[in-house]
């Protein structure tokens, strides 16, 4: 990660974040930041497609509208995640008539001068409710040049869930510790399973930056100790 970060950003000169996203994505990138829209930064009134829409990434109209899964947290993942959805978890099957039926698409890739590097923080499994019937969550942290903030990302294998594959779920700021803000949001996010009565993620299907034993540690603060 600190040498994405040393590619990415030139000495103590900040990068201009247009030369790196399509102004769209800048917008959209803004708005959730908390950050106000310049002058020429289309509103997102502008920026809403069908999931369907081709061409640079956009707002989706038909996700739903509660924290953290909405259609600006779901377009901030599909920015973040464009280089990494092969290692995206995905559900398949096939169909009575043969067809290979997959839970997730592909969505929108943009051409950037600095390609984003998400790097997995890790993948566990909720629950396996049948044979080959898995639940996977796929967390990865990706750092945006230009706005000096890591996005945290998670990623489901079909809309079963969430009713979307990808979502935001939390951002820091570069000066921040990287693995202490990862694992607070990891850990807020899963607050909001237990605090729900959500029972804890079963096991862990792939280590990244956040080994299984620190995991096991995170689940256990969050289900036996309930804090976050």
């Amino acid at each position: 990660m600190k040498a994405a970060e040393e590619r990415q950003e030139v000495g103590t000169r900040r990068i201009n974040p247009n030369n790196c996203f399509e102004a769209g994505e800048v917008s959209i990138l803004r708005t959730y930041f908390g950050l106000k829209l310049r002058r020429d930064d289309p509103p997102l009134e502008s920026l809403y497609a069908d999931e369907e829409a081709t061409g640079p990434i956009r707002l989706w109209r038909d996700v739903g509208d509660e924290e953290p899964i909405t259609p600006l947290s779901n377009a901030v993942a599909r920015i973040c995640l464009t280089d990494a959805q092969e290692r995206l978890p995905q559900w398949g099957t096939v169909d009575v008539r043969g067809h290979v039926v997959l839970g997730r698409r592909e969505f929108e890739r943009a051409e950037r001068l600095l390609p984003l590097q998400p790097e997995r923080l890790l993948c566990i499994n909720w629950a396996d409710s049948g044979p080959g019937f898995s639940w996977p969550e796929d967390y990865y942290v990706t750092f945006l040049p230009g706005f000096n903030r890591y996005v945290v990302t998670a990623s489901s294998d079909s809309t079963d869930s969430y009713g979307v594959t990808d979502f935001a779920i939390g951002f820091f700021a570069k000066r921040e510790d990287l693995m202490s803000a990862c694992q607070r949001i990891l850990r807020k996010w899963w607050q909001k399973s237990a605090s729900s009565d959500g029972g804890p993620w079963a096991y862990l299907f792939n280590e990244g930056l956040i080994d299984e034993e620190t995991a096991e540690e995170m689940r256990d603060r969050v289900w036996t100790e309930g804090g976050e």
